[in-house]
């Protein structure tokens, strides 16, 4: 059985831990709760059970209880849904599990610990001394001994027959009796001193268990400090990367289309009513063409991205050409003699600007998943990120944050407010560019921070566990020297389309970026 340990992020049980060793926890803010929920000061959660967390042969799953409309559930960042099954959401080693609506609720810190978790003093018999008895004087012997003969002879001729035998046979009878006693005594001695010496070794492995117990239970102490001390510290270094950094961390959102190759004419859907619908069918077929009546099809993406130079920022490659990774787009360019992809719409925007920059594709690397985009810098205080210039093998098992957006805008709307989200979807409309338009106008662009831990380096990739997903795409990697060591690039996915294992995301090593600007100099002189 495994023992699940809950470190609380927030509110006035902050740093405290909970463990348990059942394979099912409820979760709520009840006294009845297993683990009690405890959200920030002035925050509140529904009353009652909310989830229950289920261990079954090593894997856990977080099941939410009829999720209240005013109630929120994320795991790492991203909201669970009520989706009605009863199979609940896998949870793993290390998730940030977070109840409630944004600062207001309650965070915890899922983990799981290994399995892993006198004496009789002899007495001492204390010997008495035997002390002589002082005999008196013998008579003389031919006095004393010759009258003592005949008294005796005297005597024993006077004794009858039948008290002689009788006499011999009680003193016979009672050498008997010595004997039996003393044999019986020396048995009931050897008994005695055989169990003092099984209760003596028994009482020594009592003592010994008790001692390894109590190093045992000193140990998993140890562990404890030691984990609730990593988790500060990772929350000081994701804090304080935050603080610093968040503000030339951007937001990158656009649009495409496509043209038929031959004609520019654009790919329209075939009338106004399906503005928006989907465009391929679930048998593969177009649903669009050059000659419909329609609005022309746009297909919208988001990334992140991270200023490094002045008027210069760094995403990914894929970020920039969504078309390449979108399935969509790959079957729309096979129809009918194939279509060209349109970059339509290209904008950055920072969290301290309300206002988004429009962006201009100036390099793309040939060997590496990054790109290069220029935009009219102006007077906007934006900090370049600093890159590393050491050698990144020496990173390996060391702590990184991760920088970046994802889900896109859905996450950063559902880190807001009901009011509010609706406040900026009537105000602004649906599509990314205009919700991301809206959240800016309110100061609500801001990064989402992961931790993780570099578990290998290779010469073109870093391999980290910071969480991630579609939409963190070229976000920075820092290390604890507090410099931007990759850009986030990809996770691992199955081919089988499977869950993605989340403690292998991959980014491209930071010189590449050093090659893409160096170059871009050398072309700009």
């Amino acid at each position: 059985m495994s023992r699940l340990m809950f470190v609380y992020l927030s509110g006035t049980e902050k740093g405290k831990t909970r463990i348990f060793t059942q394979d099912h926890v409820t979760v709520g803010t009840s006294e009845t709760s297993d683990l009690k929920l405890t959200p920030e000061e002035g925050g509140k959660l529904p009353d009652g059970v909310v989830a229950d967390l289920y261990s079954e042969d090593g894997a856990y799953r977080l099941v939410p209880r009829d999720l209240a409309p005013d109630l929120d559930i994320a795991v790492n960042g991203a909201l669970l849904t009520a989706n009605g099954s009863a199979a609940g959401y896998n949870v793993r080693d290390g998730d940030t599990l977070h109840f409630g609506h944004g600062l207001s609720g309650a965070s915890l810190l899922f983990q799981v610990l290994p399995e892993n978790f006198g004496s009789l003093h002899p007495v001492a018999l204390e010997s008495t001394d035997i002390e002589g008895v002082a005999q008196s004087p013998t008579p003389h012997p031919l006095t004393a001994t010759l009258f003592i003969k005949e008294l005796t002879s005297s005597l024993w001729a006077e004794i009858p027959r039948r008290a002689k035998i009788t006499t011999f046979a009680l003193l016979a009878l009672f050498a008997a009796l010595t004997v039996g006693g003393a044999g019986y005594f020396a048995v009931t001695l050897h008994r005695s001193a055989h169990m003092t010496d099984l209760l003596w070794k028994e009482q020594q492995l009592s003592a010994a268990r008790r001692d390894q117990e109590q190093e045992l239970i000193k140990k998993q102490q140890m562990e404890i400090d030691r984990l609730r001390h990593q988790s500060d510290q990772a929350r000081l270094f994701a804090q304080k990367i935050a603080e610093k950094y968040s503000p030339g961390v951007c937001l990158v959102v656009g649009s495409y289309g496509f043209t038929e190759r031959g004609t520019g004419r654009p790919l329209k859907y075939e009338s106004a009513d399906t503005s928006g619908d989907t465009v391929i069918d679930k048998s593969g077929n177009l649903l669009a063409s050059v000659d419909g009546n329609g609005p022309p099809v746009k297909l919208e993406f988001s990334g992140t991205g991270f200023l490094v130079e002045q008027g210069l920022i760094v995403t990914n490659k894929h970020v920039v050409q969504p078309w390449a990774t979108d399935q969509t787009a790959e079957i729309i360019m096979q129809q009918a003699g194939g279509f060209r992809p349109r970059l339509d719409q290209l904008a950055a925007f920072f969290p301290s600007s309300q206002q988004p920059f429009e962006l201009k594709v100036v390099d793309e690397s040939e060997h590496y998943d990054i790109a290069l985009c220029s935009f009219g810098h102006g007077n906007a205080a934006l900090p370049a990120l600093p890159l590393s210039t050491g050698d990144l093998s020496s990173v390996i098992g060391e702590p990184v944050v991760l920088l970046g957006y994802p889900t896109g805008v859905d996450g950063l709307l559902q880190r807001i407010d009901e009011t509010e989200r609706r406040g900026i979807l009537s105000q602004h409309g649906r599509s990314v560019t205009d919700v991301a338009t809206g959240l800016a106008s309110r100061g609500l662009i801001r990064p989402l921070t992961t931790t993780g831990i570099v578990s290998d380096a290779l010469p073109g990739r870093i391999v980290h566990s910071a969480h991630t997903t579609e939409g963190g795409s070229g976000g920075p990697l820092f290390d604890t020297a507090d410099r931007v060591i990759a850009i986030n690039s990809a996770i691992l996915s199955p081919t089988d389309g499977g869950p993605s294992f989340g403690g292998s995301n991959f980014g491209v090593p930071i010189k590449a970026v050093a090659e893409i600007l160096q170059g871009f100099h050398q072309k700009q002189h």
